[in-house]
């Protein structure tokens, strides 16, 4: 009989895919542990392997543990006051406010708020090895709804639910085409109960069939359940990806690691998480790129004074007719200096978003695409501002209409569908920006800027070239003029001695 209780305690220890394996082995030595695919589909890759990027796959996680934050306020308020999206709820049930987001919190009302959204970054065997676990204190799942919510595929569990951001039913198991072994444990509030089972892609026979296909642990045709102990927690979910591969984030700090990203993608999130990295040694609040820009600042943040702004416009709304409207704001940061003092060709963008795609859509807080500086630089005429990489545009889609999101928002949150909705609000985007004075006149202050530059760049390599030409020269010409000092022209003259006097002459 499978010791399930030892099973748990070791996945939720192991640090290396092959200690999972052993586990995994051992409870499989008994026949009543079966394997059935995952959400009960044979044919169940397609639906799992939408996403491309690791690090958008894992926030779609991290989007579930608010929701089930926000599940779990729901039902600890009965439900009251009725909110109709997770905005709304979060200010209701988390005190998180509407206008100024998580940047009105103060840095220890964030800290608190983190600590129920916990991801943990371990080091596993590397980069294209990693263990992932994103910890929740929300509602927690009953053994009983196990296989219709969180191993299932495109259920409607939460489509009715306006206070949720989850819609699809499909968005966090994209993670699973990520990890080789996924844990997944769960206890419902007031139960003493943990139900939790392993998923992994199990290849099938060739002969027989064209693809693989994603599987779960089952006793006897049922969910794991074992009662909790002491150390459990007391509800909430835990999932634990092994194996999972951030070969393209492999960096600390910046675009190209996992912090950068969560920071970049949950721009606006409607609450923090702690991101405790193990394999760096620090641990720290994200609260997302906007809060970031509107001055929130937290414990062990990169800049412990925050972006330095030359201008910023608040957000406004703007109507989009029968489409509904859409929120704007945007910001031009300082330039930035180096340690000399003297401005550097950092690009200070690249700190909250894609610097190459400054204009960011965002749904219920999480980007959902954005515009290529292209349309900074050329269509509304602004190229210094976007070569010195300081301007940052936000759109807010939350207030579209139902239709409007629909055919402009794609179910993966990976990038929009490119139609009448998208090209008309880049229109006004562009519109709205070719309009403002100040961001012209901005960016001719940019262009002084970039030709001083570019004189100071032109002297420098003058100068540069000059020494390396004396470098080059310098000893031959001082050895042509040694050698002319010692043997060239008219030899030197003796020097006279002591002038002699003559012989007497003999006279006879």
């Amino acid at each position: 009989m499978a010791d399930w209780r030892k099973f748990l305690d070791d996945l939720m220890t192991a640090a290396k895919i092959e200690e999972v394996r052993s586990a995994i082995a051992v409870v499989r030595a008994d026949t009543n542990v079966k394997v059935v695919p995952f959400g009960r589909r044979e044919n169940n890759r397609g639906a799992i392997e939408v996403a491309t990027d690791p690090a958008r796959s894992l926030i779609e996680r991290v989007t579930n543990a608010h929701d089930a934050l926000l599940e779990y306020e729901h039902a600890r308020h009965n439900g009251l006051p009725v909110c109709r999206s997770p905005r709304e709820a979060a200010e209701a049930w988390l005190d998180v406010p509407m206008k100024g987001g998580l940047s009105a919190l103060t840095p220890k009302q964030r800290q608190n708020l983190a600590g129920d959204t916990v991801l943990r970054l371990d080091p596993g065997e590397g980069w294209q090895s990693r263990i992932l676990t994103v910890i929740d204190r929300g509602s927690g799942i009953a053994p009983g709804d196990m296989e219709g919510t969180i191993l299932s595929l495109n259920e409607s569990n939460k489509i009715q639910k306006h206070y949720l951001a989850g819609t699809y039913g499909q968005g966090g198991s994209s993670t699973l085409a990520f990890s080789r072994f996924v844990l997944i444990a769960s206890r419902a509030a007031d139960s003493s109960e943990i139900a939790f089972t392993v998923v992994w892609y199990e290849d099938l026979p060739a002969d027989q069939y064209k693809t693989g296909r994603y599987v779960y642990l089952t006793d006897n045709g049922a969910i794991p359940v074992v009662t909790a102990a002491g150390a459990d927690p007391e509800r909430g979910t835990t999932i634990r990806h092994f194996g999972y591969d951030l070969t393209t984030y492999t960096a600390s700090i910046g675009p190209k690691s996992l912090y950068g990203a969560l920071q970049r993608v949950m721009f606006d999130p409607v609450a923090p998480i702690r991101f405790e990295n193990a394999v760096a040694g620090w641990n720290r609040t994200i609260k997302g790129s906007r809060n970031a820009l509107n001055g929130a600042v937290d414990q062990d943040d990169e800049n412990a004074k925050g972006p330095e702004i030359d201008y910023r416009i608040p957000m406004f709304n703007l109507s989009l007719g029968e489409h509904g409207e859409i929120g704007v704001e945007y910001w031009v940061l300082a330039r930035s200096l180096g340690k000399d003092g003297k401005a550097s060709n950092n690009r200070p963008s690249r700190a909250f978003v894609d610097e190459a795609k400054p204009i960011v859509f965002t749904h219920n807080g999480q980007n959902q695409g954005e515009l290529s500086g292209r349309i900074v630089k050329k269509d509304a005429d602004l190229p210094f501002l976007q070569a010195q990489g300081r301007l940052i545009v936000h759109v807010s889609c939350d207030r579209l209409a139902p239709a409007a999101k629909r055919k402009l928002f794609s179910s993966t949150r990976e990038q929009w569908k490119e139609g009448f909705v998208y090209e008309t609000i880049q229109a006004e985007i562009v519109n709205i920006l070719k309009s403002d004075d100040e961001l012209r006149r901005l960016n001719e202050e940019a262009r002084d800027q970039s030709l001083k530059d570019k004189d100071e760049s032109a002297k420098k390599q003058i100068q540069r070239q000059v020494a390396k030409m004396l470098r080059l020269v310098g000893p031959a010409l001082a050895e042509a003029a040694g050698t002319k000092k010692e043997g060239g022209g008219d030899p030197p003259k003796p020097k006279l001695g002591p002038k002699k006097l003559p012989e007497p002459i003999e006279t006879h």
